[in-house]
């Protein structure tokens, strides 16, 4: 009987650890120009999108806000890499201890000035060393838009995300 009862509770708690809800956990925003257009938890499928950004929005501002389990990280570092998932450019950002300003902030102009046309975004920091795809972006259109990724991108961008990272892209 005490078996049957163990068996029974070892049972319950497996139920429930496998189906808890996700509270929590690291988080990620970007904003241009201070309206929203990805936010996301980590453990959520990727919901990529496609930003077309051009001359016509030079003077504009990204900025990406990262939260470790509510916290902000350290050492943190925003790369850019193109199309073949070369880094062409790293941004880091002072720590901020305490603070609830976690903005990452990168110019429009800073973009072009890559002449690069497709742009992934990746977030790192000590406490997420091997990063976190965080946006994409094509830069040289004369208009801003928000799209799907194509097939083909969502397919090259899943094999560069980490192993623990493993998302269906929209």
């Amino acid at each position: 009987m005490k078996s049957m009862m163990f068996a029974a509770a070892v049972m319950l708690c497996i139920t429930l650890l496998s189906s808890r809800a996700h509270a929590g956990g690291d988080y990620f925003k970007v904003y241009l120009n201070n309206k929203l257009i990805i936010e996301q938890h980590v453990w959520e499928p990727l919901k990529l999108q496609q930003l077309q950004l051009g001359k016509a929005n030079a003077d504009d501002e990204l900025t990406f806000h990262y939260s470790h389990c509510g916290k902000l990280g350290s050492n943190r570092k925003i790369a850019v890499q193109d199309a073949k998932g070369k880094v062409i450019r790293e941004w880091k950002f002072a720590d901020a201890p305490g603070s609830k300003q976690s903005g990452m902030v990168i110019t429009v102009k800073e973009l072009l000035a890559l002449q690069q046309r497709d742009l992934r975004f990746f977030y790192t920091a000590t406490e997420l060393p091997k990063g976190q795809l965080v946006g994409s972006f094509h830069v040289g259109s004369q208009t801003t838009s928000q799209v799907t990724a194509p097939a083909a991108q969502r397919q090259r961008l899943a094999a560069l995300l980490p192993e623990r990272n493993t998302f269906a892209l929209l």
